[in-house]
Parts: structure tokens; C-alpha cells; sequence
């Protein structure tokens, strides 16, 4: 990291830092020296990129990350407490039912119903590498960031036909805020394209998907239902085979997307990647 990088970039790499190490103690001074920022220009400069303070925003995701694993996950109530960094049971279901207005027990008795059959594979994914964007806010209001990366990779010949695009998804709808989602858009860069992809699109940077063995839950049809599949695959079928998961966003592989297909024949792979074994 170094300070001519653009400060967009340099929180960047800070926001994906944090989210790797959520189950760590997360120091801000150590934040700081990541993003090449003095402690005090740090937390303004944060604040001011994401109107939220540092820790605020490790709050927030901790108890965002609990509110899946209550939903997906099979751990006790209490034992997610604890993964959340709480001492209590109480503080828990306090803080809990403040953010999402309902208790611990009762959202993970909600979502159970929501739980029904898709065709899930595991399979081997190769590496990809990436541009990456990053949309800020509600996923059905990302079209104008698909349309800028797009004309950007136009621009540079790096699309090719039949060539997916991907998606980067950080963020559950029905427990982050709409206008604190974040999405990353992706287009592949071709294995045989030049090092170098010139100046990218102001907030964009190149990325590594990484390579491994992902479930896969195939979604048919338009993007408002896609929520049922991913409850499917994460809520209901890993949990029976006791895999070990990274802590990545989910990789959305785009077969058939809005550019080709009408709603009633999208095609998307939802990929969570697990550990070998």
C-alpha cells in the first residue's frame, strides 16, 4: 500500500480487510497503516467514504454475519452471540432486536419455511481474474454500474461472446439496508489479454477470483425470487454435509443475464466456495 494510490482504492483494500477478519480482533491503528493514512486522517477519511466509523462498521457487519448464520447456519442462538463478539446471551438479543426489529429465535423461526428444493452440484472452479466495481445500494439498482464497467471493457475489447459476467455479493437483502449493500460487478479478463488493462474506471480495481471447489445452486428466472435459492443452497443443503466455508462474498456467475434473456430465462450459478476435504 502505498499514498499515491487513490483514496477510493485505499479504502477499498481496508473494507475487504475487514471482512476477511471479521473473527479477528480488529485494531484501527493497524486499519490505518493499511490504507498509508495517519490515525487521525484515517477515521475521517473512513467516515466520510462510508458514513460510518470504523468500528461502527465492524459492528454492523458482525451483526449482519450473525443474522445469516442464524438463518442458514445450525448454531445455537447463544453460540452465535459469542461468534458476534457478544458476552451475552441478553446484550445479543438486545442489540439484535434493535437492528432488525425481532428477536434472535424468532427470525431464525421466519426464515425456516422459506427452505425448498434446488438441483446443487459440487464442482471445480478455475481462477479468474477480474475488474471489479463496486455498487453501494440496492442489487435491482446496479444496472448503471453494470453499464459503466461495460462500456469501459468495450472500450478496451477485453468482452468476448459467450464469455459470463460475475458478480461479488457481500451482502444479505433481508438483513443489510438497502443503501449499505455492497456488490462488486465483474468482467473476465481474457487469458491471452495483455498484462495490463490500461487506466481502469475511476473506483475500479483488478481482482482475483479465486479457484477451488464451490457449491453451486442454479437459479431459473428473475432476480426477485434468486433469494429462495440462495436460502436452498446455504441454509439447507450445506449444512447437511458439514462443510467448511471461506469467508468470501458469493460468486454470482451470470449465464444467461438481463443483456440476453428476459426475465423468465435468466440463468445464474450461485457459488459459495468450501474448504477441500
Amino acid at each position: 500500500m502505498t499514498a499515491s494510490q487513490p483514496w477510493v482504492e485505499r479504502i477499498h483494500r481496508v473494507l475487504d480487510h475487514i471482512q476477511r477478519h471479521l473473527d479477528d480482533e480488529i485494531h484501527p491503528e493497524e486499519l490505518a497503516e493499511l490504507a498509508g493514512f495517519s490515525r487521525h486522517h484515517f477515521h475521517r477519511v473512513f467516515r466520510g467514504m462510508t458514513d460510518e466509523s470504523v468500528m461502527g462498521h465492524v459492528r454492523r457487519l458482525r451483526l449482519e454475519r450473525a443474522a445469516q448464520h442464524l438463518k442458514y447456519g445450525p448454531d445455537s442462538v447463544t453460540e452465535v452471540a459469542f461468534q458476534a463478539g457478544y458476552a451475552s446471551h441478553e446484550a445479543f438479543t438486545r442489540a439484535f432486536s434493535a437492528k432488525f426489529g425481532t428477536s434472535p429465535s424468532l427470525y431464525r423461526e421466519e426464515v425456516a419455511n422459506a427452505l425448498r428444493d434446488v438441483p446443487i452440484v459440487l464442482r471445480a472452479e478455475p481462477s479468474r481474474r477480474v475488474i471489479a466495481l463496486r455498487h453501494i445500494g440496492a442489487y435491482e439498482a446496479c444496472f448503471s454500474t453494470w453499464d459503466r464497467l461495460m462500456q469501459w471493457a468495450k472500450s478496451r475489447r477485453i468482452t468476448r461472446r459467450g464469455t459470463p459476467d460475475f458478480g461479488l455479493c457481500y451482502d444479505d437483502p433481508d438483513v443489510t439496508d438497502d443503501a449499505r449493500i455492497r456488490y462488486d460487478v465483474c468482467v473476465a479478463v481474457p487469458t491471452d489479454a495483455a498484462a495490463s488493462t490500461g487506466t481502469l474506471p475511476e473506483g475500479a480495481v483488478e481482482r482475483t477470483i479465486p479457484g477451488g471447489r464451490y457449491a453451486v445452486a442454479t437459479h431459473h428466472g428473475a432476480y426477485e425470487t434468486i433469494n429462495d435459492t440462495y436460502v436452498a443452497l446455504i441454509g439447507k443443503w450445506l449444512p447437511r454435509r458439514a462443510v467448511e466455508l471461506h469467508n468470501e462474498p458469493v460468486l454470482e456467475i451470470y449465464r444467461a443475464g438481463p443483456d440476453v434473456a428476459p426475465a423468465a430465462e435468466l440463468v445464474t450459478e450461485i457459488c459459495v466456495r468450501v474448504a477441500d476435504g
